[in-house]
């Protein structure tokens, strides 16, 4: 089984038991946190990637390095889960996830412009994931689900080249 799979299935088990307990969103917040933790810790990232390390020495590196989380019992959570975990919570409260890539940050004003108008033409509520790309130049890139839009200025320009080479 692959490891999308693996992190789909776990973050339904973990969903549906905080959907008993009534903690969907504190659960989603913790792993949303704990995913934030590996993935700004570098000697963890290289730890965990390592194919000599065996998994003994990969539990003792994780409980040296983050033992608060360990203390917490949360072991069993790793950074794949939180995206498919937050994917059911937004699925649960009929919330679309779109990436927005733009290539400089937005105003508050701008956000919340885009956000209205992408309510309108995704037909329910959204929420933006904004990353800023410098290299797109301008424009944006929208993606959610299985759609992309991509209005940036490099494919435009992109566009632009190859119909040139074909005159």
């Amino acid at each position: 089984m692959n490891d999308k799979r693996v992190a789909r299935h776990y973050a339904e088990a973990l969903f549906y038991a905080a959907q008993k307990w009534g903690q969907e969103e504190e659960l989603g917040e913790k792993l949303a946190s704990l995913k934030q933790i590996f993935e700004e810790d570098a000697e963890l990232q290289k730890i965990l990637s390592h194919p000599l390390i065996s998994p003994q020495e990969k539990e003792q590196a994780l409980k040296d390095l983050l033992p608060r989380v360990l203390s917490r019992k949360k072991e069993e959570l790793f950074t794949s889960i939180a995206p498919e975990y937050q994917r059911l919570l937004d699925q649960s409260k009929n919330i679309e996830a779109v990436d927005v890539t733009v290539a400089a940050p937005l105003s508050p004003a701008m956000e919340s412009e885009l956000e209205s108008r992408l309510v309108r033409f995704v037909g329910k509520k959204v929420r933006m994931e904004i990353k800023i790309e410098p290299e797109i130049l301008g424009g944006f890139v929208l993606r959610w689900g299985d759609r992309v839009i991509d209005a940036s200025v490099k494919k435009k320009l992109e566009l632009l080249g190859a119909r040139l080479r074909t005159v």
